[in-house]
């Protein structure tokens, strides 16, 4: 079977990376064989597990993605009205499809592309969908006119590789709308797990230097970029430390880590320690919003 017609040659390589491409007529079959595919090219235990926690998250993604809604609105925010609407937009880290829909209203093609074949498949919007890792796009060069990208290049193995990669893609003119999580986020979760041990629990992210400096470097101009810093509260603090396994992001990006699951009394340590604020529990993120145009 066929993918949808949008999906042209010019801009899938199938000869590089073989894509599961997940349409409304393809079949369960089609869709494990290139699953298994994906996985033998996903070169590092980080993307296996990466891809399976956002699978394993899939379901209740959209109940507890807030923080991600919230940066989302800002990042359309940023897109100025009056697009062409012949444009070719590839929504990057798409999982399932919450932006997608609000980008269907303003350009021609949409293809949303993730990880986590779960995620694609959680969504019924007819749209394109590519399940590749954006470390290894599957995308020829000078092909897509914009890039939408919320919440997803800090899982990127190489952020200032992948920078240059969207650059190569894009058209001249083209265009990246990207939200990125950087340092000095879960802070909160960092002290009250420090009480535990002097393992990492988090993940390590990004300075807001290092991404201006490989924004710069990939050859973009920086029309806009904005630092936010969003909080999301809870009634107490084991319902704050799950909040991020509840969105898939506990994959940690870094070999200094704990192994094994906590005890009930290192689990109730880690709560006694977790700093409140009015009797709350709150998990931060600090997010660099960026609008980026190609020469």
């Amino acid at each position: 079977m066929t993918a949808q017609p949008v999906l042209k040659t010019d801009l899938v390589q199938t000869q590089l990376v073989k894509p599961c491409l997940v349409g409304n007529d393809l079949n369960d079959e089609l869709n494990r064989e290139s699953s298994q595919e994906l996985n033998k090219d996903l070169s590092k235990e980080l993307k296996k597990s990466t891809q399976s926690k956002f699978s394993k998250a899939a379901a209740r993604y959209n109940t507890h993605a807030n923080v991600q809604k919230r940066a989302a609105s800002d990042l359309f925010a940023l897109m100025k009205p009056g697009f062409n609407k012949n444009k070719v937009c590839v929504d990057l880290g798409a999982g399932p499809l919450v932006n997608t829909h609000t980008l269907q209203s303003m350009f021609a093609s949409v293809i949303a592309m993730d990880l986590s074949l779960n995620m694609l498949q959680s969504s019924n919007l007819t749209t394109p969908k590519i399940c590749a890792d954006m470390d290894n796009l599957p995308l020829q060069a000078n092909s897509v006119d914009v890039i939408y990208s919320n919440f997803a290049v800090q899982w990127s193995a190489n952020f200032s590789a992948l920078i240059q990669s969207l650059y190569s893609i894009l058209k001249p003119g083209g265009q990246a709308y990207i939200s990125t999580v950087v340092e000095g986020s879960l802070n909160e979760i960092k002290t009250a797990f420090a009480a535990l041990d002097s393992n990492s629990h988090i993940n390590t992210f990004n300075s807001e230097l290092y991404i201006n400096q490989s924004v710069q470097n990939a050859g973009f101009t920086i029309n806009s970029a904005k630092k936010r810093i969003y909080t999301d509260e809870y009634i107490t603090p084991l319902k704050a430390i799950a909040s991020i396994k509840a969105i898939g992001a506990t994959t940690q990006n870094h070999t200094n880590t704990r192994q094994g699951l906590l005890t009930k009394s290192a689990l109730q340590k880690v709560c006694s320690a977790y700093p409140l604020i009015n009797n709350k529990a709150c998990v931060s993120y600090h997010v660099v919003l960026l609008s980026l145009q190609k020469h």
